[in-house]
């Protein structure tokens, strides 16, 4: 059953069939609190409500105020759709736990919502799906493909009994929800040298929203790294590569 091929996750990362698309805008437009953002329009289009989103800028505008969408508020949206897949994500596992569904459809179940969550996060740090083609999809895949065989492993030990059905299967189901915001925060680390920044620092989310993670030997601690303050963006760990792993909600700021 395990792992899928090439060819299957790469239709599941660039090819959006009509329930794709619907499970995408019904994660967005549901929990984001910026409803219709995905289908943002050029700022030359003449419209009257909704949003513009400007490609030089990389700036949305809410319309028809004209006011720009805070990169806080995306931000926002993007953890609060993360937080929302990262609950489906556990619910799923409970259901195999529980005996309620079988390991395939755990397994179908939780890459079409990877996927939805995914594809979501990089469209609305593209323009929407105006803005999309198949360059900016093949660099997603790219970027994504990793994740999908971590998904890959994690079925496989359920499988073979070396991942036990237990809280720690739920937490580390949820975690691929949550890596919504860390492919959102890499996405910018990714971007930030092509608008001439040269530094980063990473900026600690506060408590209670998470239990900033230490060094663990193999890993840095972003309690570490944000110690650092300012260092060039090339130093800067990724989301995910921290001991807090996917479950970081921390922020990155550049000069």
């Amino acid at each position: 059953m395990f792992p899928s091929s090439l060819t299957d996750n790469y239709l599941l990362l660039t090819v959006d069939k009509p329930q794709d698309l619907l499970f995408m805008r019904e994660l967005w437009d549901k929990y984001s609190r910026l409803p219709g953002l995905l289908t943002a329009r050029p700022l030359d289009y003449p419209y009257q409500k909704g949003y513009a989103y400007d490609p030089v800028t990389r700036k949305y505008y809410a319309l028809p105020s004209g006011r720009v969408v805070s990169d806080k508020r995306l931000r926002s949206a993007v953890k609060r759709v993360s937080a929302e897949a990262s609950r489906r994500a556990k619910k799923e596992t409970q259901q195999l736990i529980a005996g309620a569904i079988i390991l395939a459809v755990w397994y179908s179940r939780m890459r079409d919502l990877l996927a939805a969550l995914y594809k979501t996060v990089w469209l609305v740090s593209i323009g929407g799906f105006l803005f999309d083609d198949n360059a900016q999809r093949n660099l997603f895949y790219i970027l994504m493909l990793i994740q999908f065989k971590h998904l890959d492993n994690f079925a496989s030990q359920i499988e073979s009994g070396e991942q036990a059905l237990n809280g720690l299967a739920v937490s580390r189901a949820g975690m691929y929800g949550g890596h919504g915001n860390s492919l959102w925060q890499n996405i910018r680390l990714a971007r930030a040298p092509e608008a001439g920044y040269t530094e980063a620092r990473r900026i600690l989310a506060p408590i209670p929203y998470e239990r900033h993670c230490h060094d663990s030997g193999d890993r840095p601690g972003c309690v570490e790294v944000a110690a650092r303050g300012w260092m060039p963006i090339a130093e800067m760990p990724q989301w995910g590569e921290c001991s807090c792993y996917s479950n970081c909600m921390c922020d990155v700021i550049f000069r």
